[in-house]
């Protein structure tokens, strides 16, 4: 059999298969249909609108880190629309590279003689969804030329974060970029459970929280919604926010019960990052690569840390350790928060005011823990792990707003976050069980501040100090927004 006549089969294949490969991603194990993520609606939008015939982005990419979901919301997405009057095709790339050989041009290229007709000729839309893009080196210029020849095919990829890096300034100006992130703890409960929040309740207390000009504001806002916030946690058990700080905010870890086995796949995924996703970013040598392993259980182990010592300890350039860093922050495992005063463009003095790392789930650095243990106080490593969880959500609320700035203060006894919200700031602590404001009120006074915040695990209630300018808001209240 030809290559070509292999890629007919698969193809047929692919067709034939979608309805039965999307009733594992659109329906739980009980048949009942899966509750959507919140970004659903945004990336449903987009096609409604352009089968609407109005005015709409015909290219979307969804990018976002290993076991986000991508795949999930692309079959709901299909699903969604399956039996409209349209041209339907499903690819996953690593397959049709890896065990086709071939490649997406390719496999268009045989489609349209399977369909008889030009793409660029066609009698109804085509509704293309394409599954990790970046596998095909030529996704980028194959999209392109696609969408340059119909008006009538929309395409739907997903990718892994380096789809951006590698994207020209061609690409970006015909697609629209959407990022998925691990799950909130909302949406953790909506997965795992079928239940919704109260609808507006995360924006409300979003506004309140970012929105408000003193603490006492804060204070006033959080206390007229605590009654939705009560309601909402009725009915779900305490140790869901165990699972869900350790593992739950990946989704495709909801439905393992066999915790060694849960942080068994995050190793795997973690092991995919390193081996696929990052050599398609640089052009690293295998003697730096297998040092990522190592660096990443540091990140995890180290209260604090800076290149120099992590060059010295694993006996490579701190060149080769800013790449590591630099490789792992674009493939999404790391997120990066520099100190107060510094830009995303300046160049740091990483020995005075170094940048701090948190993991992009919390999850990460609690597979580190579980399977080979921590030199940390145990105060100190779930203090770490609420930090990954905080950061988290605050690279999710503020993601493509240009006026937001995350940095943190560097100095001791500075605290965790200084949030910028156009020009102004305000100071955010995280701790299990925080007694004091020490922490924020030095940090606010640095940076002007208009208000501190404490997030705190054990708090049962919002607590706000008048002299301080502080407002302590439970942990739990926070996971809402």
């Amino acid at each position: 059999m030809s290559n070509r006549e292999q890629i007919k089969e698969y193809v047929r294949d692919q067709i034939a298969q979608a309805d039965f490969r999307a009733q594992g991603y659109v329906f739980d194990a009980y048949n009942k249909k899966r509750l959507k993520r919140d970004i659903f609606m945004r990336l449903q939008t987009h096609l409604n609108k352009f089968l609407s015939g109005e005015k709409a982005y015909r290219w979307v990419t969804l990018t976002g880190l290993r076991g986000a979901g991508k795949t999930t919301v692309m079959y709901q997405l299909y699903n969604s629309k399956k039996n409209i009057d349209a041209y339907f095709l499903i690819l996953p790339v690593d397959e049709i590279v890896e065990i086709l050989g071939s490649s997406v041009s390719e496999v268009l290229s045989v489609f349209e003689e399977m369909m008889g007709k030009s793409l660029s000729n066609l009698d109804k839309p085509l509704l293309l969804f394409l599954d990790e893009v970046q596998y095909d080196k030529k996704w980028g210029i194959t999209l392109k030329t696609l969408y340059d020849r119909s008006d009538k095919v929309f395409i739907f990829a997903t990718g892994s974060a380096a789809v951006l890096v590698n994207s020209n300034s061609d690409i970006v100006r015909r697609t629209i970029f959407e990022k998925m992130f691990p799950l909130s703890f909302t949406e953790f409960i909506k997965v795992k459970h079928q239940k919704t929040e109260s609808k507006g309740l995360a924006g409300k207390i979003r506004e309140s929280i970012f929105g408000s000009q003193t603490a006492g504001e804060v204070f006033e806002k959080m206390t007229s919604l605590q009654q939705k916030i009560d309601q909402y946690y009725l009915d779900i058990d305490r140790l869901e926010f165990e699972r869900y700080l350790y593992f739950g905010s990946l989704p495709f870890m909801i439905a393992l019960d066999n915790e060694a086995l849960v942080y068994d796949q995050i190793n795997k995924s973690l092991e995919r990052v390193v081996n696929k996703d990052i050599p398609q970013m640089y052009s690293m040598g295998q003697e730096v690569a297998s040092k990522i392993p190592g660096i990443l259980y540091a990140v995890a182990d180290m209260d604090a840390f800076n290149f120099t010592m992590l060059a010295d300890k694993f006996k490579i350039s701190r060149p080769k350790v800013a790449e590591i860093f630099n490789a792992l922050e674009q493939a999404e495992v790391l997120h990066r928060i520099y100190p107060v005063g510094s830009h995303l463009n300046q160049v740091i003095n990483t020995k005075k005011k170094p940048s701090k790392y948190l993991f992009s789930s919390p999850a990460f650095r609690a597979m580190y823990y579980k399977t080979m243990g921590n030199s940390i106080t145990e105060q100190n490593s779930r203090g770490k792990l609420l930090e990954d969880l905080v950061g988290m959500y605050l690279y999710r609320l503020f993601e493509k707003q240009p006026n937001f700035s995350l940095n943190y203060d560097a100095e001791k006894g500075g605290a965790d976050f200084v949030i910028g919200v156009g020009n102004e700031k305000i100071v955010v602590e995280v701790g299990v069980n925080k007694t004091t404001h020490k922490q924020v009120i030095q940090t606010a006074r640095k940076v002007k501040a208009i208000y501190g915040i404490v997030i705190s695990e054990k708090a049962e209630a919002l607590e706000y100090s008048e002299d301080a300018n502080v407002i302590k808001i439970p942990l739990k209240y926070f996971l809402l927004t």
